[in-house]
C-alpha cells in the first residue's frame, strides 16, 4: 500500500471513529489498517485476534447474480468464525428497529436467545417466531415442540410482545423474505446457509435486499463445544 492510500485510509478511518465517538462518547474506538490479499481473510483473522463478539459489515451493492464478485461473505464469516455477523444497508442508517424474525427449524438456538435477550434490553421489539411445514403441509414435531418451548421460554424471560406463524419452507430463505415484507420487519435473526440460502449460486437474503432496504440481517452460528 503506497503513503497515499495509507493516508486516505487513516483518514477515513479517522472520521469514522470521531462520528462514533461524537455520538456516543463512553464508547471506545480502536483502528487498524490491514494489507491482505482477502478483506474476508483480514476479517476473520482481527476478529478472532480481539475475540470479537460481533461483526458488523456494511453492504451498499448486491451480487445476487453473480455472488463470486463480493469481497465479503457474511454467511461464510459467520459460520467459520461462531461470531455473529450482522449485515446492513444504508436505508437501516436512520431506522429504529422494531420487529425481528426469529426462525425456529429443529431445536432451540441458545445463541438466537441470547440475542434476543440483548436486543430488547436496547429497546421493545415485537418477536415473531417462524417455523415450517414440509412439502406435504406437515410441520415436524420436533419444530413444533421447538416452536413452543422457545414461545414460552421468551414470554416468561422478556418484556417484548412474542407472537409464532408457521410457513411453507420449501425454500426457507424467500419465505423468511416474504414475511419480512408481509410484516414490515426490521430485523431477521437467522442461522447462516441453512435459514439464508437462496440459490445454490450462493445467493443469501442480504444480497437480495436493495441498497435503500432497513433490513438487517444478524446471523448466528452455534460455539463449537
Amino acid at each position: 500500500m503506497n503513503r497515499h492510500k495509507l493516508g486516505e485510509c487513516e483518514k477515513k478511518l479517522k472520521q469514522w471513529k470521531d462520528t462514533i465517538t461524537d455520538h456516543d462518547p463512553l464508547i471506545s474506538v480502536h483502528t487498524w489498517i490491514d494489507q491482505s490479499v482477502s478483506v474476508q481473510t483480514a476479517i476473520k483473522t482481527k476478529a478472532k485476534e480481539i475475540a470479537a463478539d460481533l461483526i458488523v459489515i456494511g453492504q451498499t451493492s448486491t451480487h445476487y447474480i453473480l455472488p463470486f464478485l463480493k469481497t465479503v461473505l457474511p454467511m461464510r464469516l459467520a459460520s467459520s468464525t461462531h461470531i455473529p455477523v450482522l449485515t446492513v444497508k444504508p436505508g437501516a442508517l436512520h431506522n429504529r428497529s422494531k420487529t425481528v424474525i426469529v426462525p425456529v427449524t429443529d431445536e432451540i438456538s441458545e445463541i438466537k436467545m441470547n440475542a434476543l435477550e440483548l436486543l430488547c434490553k436496547k429497546t421493545r421489539l415485537d418477536i415473531h417466531l417462524i417455523t415450517f411445514v414440509n412439502d406435504e403441509q406437515i410441520l415436524p414435531d420436533i419444530a413444533a415442540s421447538a416452536l413452543l418451548k422457545m414461545y414460552q421460554e421468551l414470554k416468561a424471560k422478556l418484556h417484548c410482545p412474542v407472537k409464532y406463524a408457521v410457513l411453507h419452507g420449501s425454500n426457507k430463505a424467500k419465505s423468511i423474505l416474504q414475511y419480512a415484507e408481509n410484516i414490515n420487519a426490521d430485523i431477521l435473526l437467522v442461522s447462516p446457509k441453512k435459514e439464508t440460502q437462496l440459490s445454490w449460486l450462493n445467493g443469501h437474503i442480504a444480497d437480495a435486499l436493495p441498497a435503500h432496504s432497513k433490513v438487517q440481517v444478524l446471523a448466528v452460528q452455534p460455539s463449537v463445544n
